[in-house]
């Protein structure tokens, strides 16, 4: 009986490392698809990584609220100047992420911004993050998002 229950409790151990690990590599893709659109100023794909009532929290740019308009403040701000292209970077080592049973996850880390002028690439700040992703009709998307304490990279 003592054997049955250590296999018992090594394997769900195990089954739950997969499901954790399963959920932490889910996470971090959709991270980095929902990036690299903003990174090329991929509009409409940036746009699908968020739900219809999306909240995003900027602690320098204030609240944008709802999915179009999130994406509508990507294009006009960070893709709007041809001369500067903005781009994102993540610290994987400070992502966190954490099951919300019966809804998605949380992730919180860190993030580089950097911007290129005139063909020069600079780091230019430093922002720590947390998403809140849902997982509904086998997708992951945000719905909420706080982005804070911006500050030079430097």
């Amino acid at each position: 009986m003592k054997k049955l229950f250590f296999l018992l409790l090594v394997g769900g151990s195990a089954f739950a490392q997969q499901q954790t690990t399963s959920l932490y590599d889910a996470i971090i893709e959709a991270d980095k698809a929902v990036f690299d659109a903003f990174n090329t100023c991929d509009i409409e794909k940036f746009r699908s990584y968020f739900t219809d009532d999306a909240e995003f929290y900027h602690d320098k740019g204030g609240v944008t609220l709802g999915g179009d308009k999130v994406a509508l403040s990507v294009q006009n701000n960070i893709c709007g100047n041809p001369a500067v292209k903005v781009r994102r970077e993540a610290i994987l080592g400070t992502f966190k992420v954490y099951q919300m049973d019966n809804y998605g996850a949380i992730l919180t880390g860190d993030h580089y911004f950097y911007e290129t002028i005139n063909g020069v690439e600079k780091r230019t700040g430093r922002a720590t993050f947390t998403h809140l992703w849902q997982y509904k009709d086998n997708r992951w998307k945000m719905t909420r998002v706080l982005s804070y304490d911006h500050h030079s990279a430097e």
